[in-house]
């Protein structure tokens, strides 16, 4: 992976600006919801101005489906740069829909130690769809420049199968005892560091001290509850789950046959390890309904649309 300029000029020529600076607002999408030519143009010659709050102003909110769609449309040679100019402020999910070649190279022009701030403010199934294609020596180099508890919990993710539950799964969720109340689950993450929950969920997961799983509480369940009562008296303990080592067209057929939402994922000894979550397996199931048409088309697997 190759070691670009992360261009710190950036902040001084932001700080340079006018204070009345002020951008008008541009239409992004076309009746039938693409992305418009004149939107795209508008975010090519931001780039090309290096002008980070123009970009900020036109791609800092967008929807990460939306802003891959940007990437793609974007000349080849502007991608990894709106990345760099838009630093943290670029929501690296988006690179999840992208298609496969397009990332590989965008990751190979950013700097493993860009890569790794980028990471970090991802959830774990996202992270690990980013990282697990990469070379064994970019991954460990982007790995060892995070903090220690993200980098524990991503290798342990890219250790498991690939295909596998332990790959789709994130390792963020809420775990409590059955003898906590609910008032004090609710009270724990109100007062909690938001970097500590996970970006949304549905449901709190109940473990015994080993971590094996017990139950699960949805939130509407918790929110109705009185809160002195116990968590593990209106748990629900026939909540669903898959294995760390299933594979994920199983899980993909899980979710489908039982119209499921999330699923917890347990080791060998039934510890809670991580939850998969409806939109990891859309993923799954695009991919699979890909392979089948390359299939049909006599094309081989590894190629993808861009090639």
């Amino acid at each position: 992976m190759s070691h670009v300029d992360e261009r710190p000029e950036n902040e001084a020529r932001r700080d340079a600006l006018p204070a009345d600076v002020t951008y008008v607002a541009v239409p992004m999408h076309d009746e039938d919801g693409n992305l418009l030519d004149s939107f795209v143009a508008i975010v090519e010659t931001a780039v090309n101005d290096r002008d980070a709050d123009r970009l900020r102003e036109l791609a800092g909110d967008i929807h990460e489906s939306d802003l891959g769609a940007l990437i793609e449309a974007l000349p080849s040679e502007l991608r990894a740069e709106l990345i760099s100019i838009m630093g943290r402020d670029f929501d690296f999910t988006a690179l999840t829909e992208v298609d496969d070649n397009i990332r590989e190279d965008i990751l190979e022009e950013l700097p493993n130690s860009a890569v790794a701030l980028y990471v970090q403010d991802l959830e774990s199934d996202d992270a690990v769809a980013l990282l697990e294609d990469l070379d064994k020596e970019d991954q460990d180099e982007i790995l060892d420049a995070m903090p220690a508890i993200d980098r524990a919990a991503l290798q342990r993710s890219l250790d498991f199968p690939d295909n596998s539950a332990g790959r789709l799964m994130q390792t963020t969720l809420v775990t409590v005892p059955p003898f906590w109340t609910a008032g004090q689950a609710i009270d724990t993450m109100r007062d909690a560091d938001e970097e500590t929950l996970p970006d949304e969920f549905y449901e709190i997961f109940i473990v015994d001290p080993a971590h094996r799983l017990l139950g699960n509480v949805f939130l509407d369940a918790l929110m109705r509850a009185r809160p002195d009562r116990k968590l593990g008296d209106f748990m629900r303990t026939d909540r669903r789950r898959v294995s760390v080592t299933d594979d994920a067209e199983e899980v993909a057929e899980l979710f489908e046959r039982y119209n499921l939402v999330s699923a917890p994922v347990v080791d060998e000894a039934d510890r809670l390890v991580g939850v998969i979550t409806i939109d990891d397996v859309v993923d799954v199931i695009r991919a699979e309904a890909d392979q089948e048409i390359k299939n049909l088309g006599g094309v081989s697997a590894s190629e993808t649309l861009s090639d």
